[in-house]
């Protein structure tokens, strides 16, 4: 069981400790936050330090480390840190949820968080600090890049190439062959067939609400 450092103090981390808790391969010791963000000196029942001080009380040559923030400002944020955690000389570690077979010749970078439920194919590759919610699909030969966010039943077909700091939201699909350029943000529900250009935006419209309310709407489908 390795022993490990979560950074971060908001809901992401007390998923992250949670989850490791209860997968039994990580021993969560403490949580360290910027110094500038540090409001209480305990977290989830553990000690809470600044960052600037982490290496000194939890040496990276006795713990590991876990970068547990979002997708804020296109992956930015937890990039940077990610960043700043190895530069300190930590190595991050990985969760992957046991409850579904990797292929074995899959590869997964450093501070990713893999959760349950996932259909990943053959000869897939994973890079560093990739968040991979429930219940995704990822084709053959399928890339992902650094720092890249998948939310939940996102569905990559075979030869999909997801290149750094990319968001997919739930629910979308990208075609055989496609390359999402750095930085795309994929909304809910999209269908990218193209490669997509650095930093670009598609979306789909959200489902408008009917003229009516829903009792009169039931009555309806009752009478057909």
């Amino acid at each position: 069981m390795a022993d490990v450092v979560i950074f971060g103090a908001g809901e992401g981390a007390r998923i992250a400790a949670r989850t490791f808790r209860d997968d039994g391969r990580h021993s969560v010791v403490a949580f360290t936050v910027d110094a500038a963000m540090l409001k209480s000196d305990t977290f989830e029942g553990r000690q809470v330090v600044p960052f600037d001080q982490v290496e000194s009380l939890f040496p990276p040559s006795q713990v590991s480390m876990f970068v547990a923030l979002g997708f804020r400002q296109m992956n930015s944020a937890r990039a940077a840190k990610f960043t700043e955690a190895k530069a300190k000389g930590y190595t991050c570690v990985s969760y992957v949820d046991d409850g579904f077979k990797l292929p074995p010749e899959t590869t997964i970078g450093e501070n990713c968080f893999i959760l349950a439920g996932q259909c990943i194919d053959r000869d897939v590759a994973i890079g560093d600090n990739v968040t991979i919610w429930s219940g995704c699909h990822i084709g053959d030969r399928s890339v992902i890049g650094n720092d890249v966010w998948l939310s939940s039943h996102v569905c990559l077909n075979g030869d999909v190439v997801v290149e750094d700091r990319c968001f997919l939201a739930s629910n979308c699909t990208i075609s055989p062959g496609v390359r999402l350029a750095p930085r795309s943000f994929i909304g809910a529900n999209a269908l990218i067939t193209r490669n997509t250009t650095p930093g670009a935006v598609h979306t789909v419209p959200p489902t408008p609400a009917q003229p009516m309310e829903s009792d009169r709407f039931m009555a309806m489908l009752r009478m057909t």
